[in-house]
């Protein structure tokens, strides 16, 4: 009896530890993880559940995770969803993420949701970076501040617990006040949502309410998060420096995609500014917005090269906060002050416009300090009605220094684009002197508002070019005066301004003088397409080569940058090749990057030129030429692509080309951007989105004619974009 009592006791105490044991391994180890590096990367390690994948793209991006690999995002189309179905007694969810960029609109990390009742709670972040908690109810959203905020390429943790509506939420493994929103808590959880908010904001087929970033160890506890676990982790591994660079698998096959022009990792960019050479390395600033396809959320982008070819992509230099520049980092200039240090005046998109300065904390230009004392102008001067004053160019003429801004004013009943004029003895403090020019759109067409103005003084006279904004169905265009700076006045040569491109496209171009004293301006080239192309895309925009700009006559002339030559590879060449009608001269084909040197004698036909992008059944091509009756420069693209979503347009301008005089032709593509540059003076650019990989074949044409053609043709390199973040 006693040895049947003892074996009892025994078998009791075994199956108590055994029981012990179990309780414990459940308390720490009762989460289901995916870590994104398995076989099948969106199960969970022990393959319990399967998240579901949106995105425009068929498959996940994996980058550098935390652990191994995570998930990147794009912010504008991937997340993930998870029914509850599959996972027994949720309680909770943690995960690590890394933001490249604050969203366009209020985000979320993670949402749990009960479909059956309607209700969710989201950890959410706004456009600043604050971290809100979201609940709803049906469609209607309520968001609470935590008064907490995350960084930007940096790591943070997040928890967060549900448990018979009791909600716990930790940050970096420190638990946030939430407690009054327990009430707003779902009942149950059936859902769950990765990287989107529980509502739909969208803009055309952009949602704006993604997280633009990395996801990595998202853990599904179905017992209370053991924070001291929890804790550990995070300071194991929270000092990591997570690495967003877009992954080269985001654009892998994509042959429209530009190899050696300057263009963002990804996403929206817009106008280029401040272009500047400091201690020996060229900087340029951009209108960006990482988060997502549209002009939103616009921070400073920024780039540097040692050589105008090469260059690295590195984090904002500055962004949106709230107050004066809440609304966005507009455009604007960048300036070498008094001591030869660089200064940012840029435009501060608040309640009204204003001006705003920044300077840099260190020497490569990474990080930047605004002014204390910004904005540094507020608005509009006094006695101006129009608040929408904007896009700054600075320069400094004996003691002073002079601020044009573009700008819009009313005179008896006519709206006309003017820039206004400000001086400064510091480039802090700034008065307001007059307006600098205005136009006269009854005679020189040039619009009603102006932007991006840039007064250059080139030799003994001055330049001041302007974009006019669209208006009545009339598109921006680049345009300029030549004249002379009297009386703290814009007096111009001729009333009648000049177009910058032969045929509309190029924009807003950012000017500064090279190491070797040259003229340099890099410009916008907008892609034009339509915004369901632009998604699947997933970029939008790039900006032209380097140009050198010199003045003649009157005249801006334009001429590729000498530093192109570097990408030039294999070589064919086509000397006194005569062309008759219907029997095209075939010069290229199997190729996306390429530099045309070409020189034509019309000898009298009617149109000559090139067809470029053209697939072997001719089923796709665009057409660049000169129509001699018609005095015209045309891009014909009304065969240019098969894609949907791609306008197929033709393009002209009115032109003269002496017909008894040779014409050179400079030609540069890559993938879809062509610059074409006529005689080193006059230029042109266009954009082609063929649907085929093959319409690549190059062809020099005549109708109405014969034509002599010679014609050298480079196979050009690379130039890859590094990105330091």
């Amino acid at each position: 009896m006693y040895l049947m009592n003892h074996n009892i006791k025994t078998y009791l105490k075994l199956i108590i530890v055994a029981v012990l044991v179990l309780i414990s391994t459940t308390n720490v180890g009762a989460q289901q993880v995916c870590s994104f590096d398995g076989k099948e990367i969106l199960k969970s390690n022990d393959g319990e559940f399967t998240f579901d994948f949106h995105s425009v793209r068929n498959a996940p991006e994996l980058t550098a995770g935390i652990i191994g690999k995570g998930l990147r995002t794009d912010g504008y189309s991937t997340w993930l969803s998870v029914k509850t179905e599959q996972l027994k007694n949720l309680s909770g969810i943690s995960g690590w993420f890394a933001l490249e960029s604050f969203p366009t609109d209020t985000a979320a990390f993670f949402v749990l949701k009960d479909n059956l009742d309607k209700t969710s709670i989201a950890i959410c972040v706004d456009r600043f970076g604050e971290l809100l908690i979201g609940t709803g109810v049906e469609n209607k959203f309520s968001y609470y501040s935590t008064k907490q905020y995350v960084e930007r390429f940096r790591w943070i943790n997040l928890a967060f617990s549900i448990a018979k509506r009791s909600v716990s939420f930790w940050i970096n493994g420190k638990e946030v006040d939430v407690n009054k929103l327990s009430a707003s808590a779902p009942s149950r959880i059936t859902d769950i949502l990765i990287a989107k908010d529980i509502r739909t904001k969208k803009e055309w087929i952009t949602d704006l309410t993604l997280i633009n970033g990395i996801v990595d160890e998202l853990k599904l506890w179905s017992s209370p998060i053991n924070v001291s676990d929890l804790q550990h982790e995070i300071s194991e591994l929270s000092s990591k420096t997570p690495v967003l660079a877009v992954p080269e698998s985001r654009f892998e096959g994509d042959f429209s995609r530009p190899k050696y022009h300057l263009l963002p990792a990804a996403n929206w960019t817009n106008e280029t500014h401040g272009l500047i050479l400091y201690n020996n390395k060229y900087h340029i600033f951009n209108q960006k917005n990482a988060s997502s396809l549209m002009l939103r959320q616009i921070n400073w982008g920024h780039f540097s090269s040692p050589d105008l070819i090469h260059w690295t992509e590195h984090k904002p230099a500055l962004t949106p906060e709230p107050g004066y520049d809440q609304n966005g980092i507009w455009s604007g200039c960048a300036v070498l002050n008094d001591q030869g240090i660089p200064a940012i005046l840029y435009t501060a998109g608040g309640e009204k416009m204003g001006i705003g300065i920044a300077f840099p904390k260190d020497s490569n230009l990474i990080e930047w300090k605004k002014y204390e004392g910004n904005p540094v102008i507020p608005g509009q001067p006094k006695g101006y009605t129009r608040t929408d004053l904007r896009d700054t160019y600075a320069w400094k003429e004996g003691d002073k220094w002079y601020m044009a801004v573009g700008f819009g004013v009313e005179k008896d009943g006519v709206e006309k684009g003017a820039v206004l004029l400000y001086t400064s003895p510091d480039l802090k403090k700034w008065d307001f002197v007059h307006t600098l020019f205005e136009g006269n759109p009854d005679v020189d067409n040039s619009g009603i508002f102006w932007e991006m103005p840039v007064f250059k003084k080139i030799g003994q006279k001055y330049v001041l070019l302007i974009n006019k904004v669209p208006h009545n169905g009339v598109p921006a265009r680049a345009m300029y005066w030549v004249g002379d700076f009297k009386n703290e006045k814009f007096i111009p040569d001729d009333q009648m301004p000049k177009n910058l491109e032969v045929i509309n496209r190029l924009l807003s171009p950012s000017v500064t003088i090279d190491k070797e004293g040259q003229i340099t301006a890099i410009a916008i080239i907008p892609d034009e397409i339509g915004g369901e192309a632009a998604y699947q895309h997933g970029w939008t925009h790039l900006y032209s080569i380097p140009r050198v700009w010199n003045l003649k006559d009157g005249k801006i002339l334009q001429t590729p940058h000498p530093a192109l030559k570097e990408l030039r590879e294999k070589h064919n060449s086509f000397q006194n090749a005569i062309i008759e009608n219907d029997k095209a001269l075939l010069i290229s084909e199997n190729n996306q990057q390429i530099e045309i040197q070409a020189t034509i004698e019309p000898d009298g036909s009617k149109k000559y030129g090139f067809i470029i992008n053209k697939n072997r059944d001719n089923s796709e091509y665009t057409k660049l030429y000169y129509d001699a009756e018609k005095h015209e420069m045309v891009v014909d693209q009304s065969h240019s692509s098969l894609k949907k979503y791609i306008p197929l347009k033709v393009r002209n301008d009115k032109y003269y080309l002496d017909p008894s005089k040779r014409v050179n032709f400079h030609i540069f593509i890559d993938g879809s951007v062509v610059e074409v540059f006529i005689n080193n003076e006059d230029a042109f650019t266009t954009r082609v989105f063929p649907l085929k990989p093959n319409s690549n074949q190059i062809e020099i044409f005549t109708d109405g004619g014969n034509i002599k053609a010679s014609a050298d043709v480079w196979q050009l390199k690379p130039a890859p974009i590094k990105t330091d973040f």
